[in-house]
């Protein structure tokens, strides 16, 4: 697979700022790990803020895409609902670089109003299924900041306390973090 220029300086400042911080990663560290000169960041990026914001960006693009493999042809509602969670879960845990660089990016000054609803439009596909899950009564009525906090923030903490070795997600608990969400979410089970 031929990896692009800025595919390889976002996999490089992912893996730096994991290491180092986001405040603490020069772009010429990042332009070094990806094999360029600092000068190539630029041509990708208008400022190094920027820069950070599409690495977080594009992890939230990638999970969009990953939530909803496997569900084109699942008919039953339920079913769709689990394993688009099980996705979400699986992404996180399959991508630990995105997953510490999500934590650092989500809790930092750079998370703001604006980089939060651009966020959202990179989870086009989630926020759609959520929106047409709601108007149909499948889903309870409630804001997206009511989603987040009982389906995302879950996921992402299990996703962390399994990759960092705290917690042994076994499949009897996996189930059981997805059940827990479908019952938060779900307006009648």
């Amino acid at each position: 697979m031929n990896i692009n220029t800025r595919d390889k300086l976002i996999q490089a400042a992912m893996e730096l700022v994991n290491t180092f911080g986001l405040h603490n990663t020069p772009t010429s560290k990042i332009a070094k790990k990806a094999g360029f000169s600092e000068g190539t960041i630029y041509k990708h990026f208008s400022s190094k803020d920027e820069f950070l914001m599409e690495v977080y960006l594009k992890i939230k693009s990638d999970l969009d895409k990953e939530i909803f493999r496997g569900t084109k042809d699942i008919k039953d509602p339920l079913e769709k609902c689990r394993r688009v969670y099980s996705n979400y879960l699986d992404y996180f845990l399959a991508n630990e670089d995105q997953l510490k660089y999500y934590l650092q990016f989500t809790n930092s000054t750079y998370m703001n109003q604006v980089i939060n609803e651009r966020g959202k439009r990179e989870l086009e596909n989630l926020m759609q299924y959520i929106d047409e899950n709601i108007k149909s009564g499948f889903f309870k009525d409630r804001p997206i900041s009511f989603y987040h906090a009982f389906a995302n923030t879950p996921i992402v903490e299990i996703a962390r306390l399994a990759t960092t070795g705290d917690l042994i997600l076994t499949k009897e608990m996996r189930e059981e973090v997805i059940s827990s969400l479908m019952s938060l979410i779900l307006a009648a089970e």
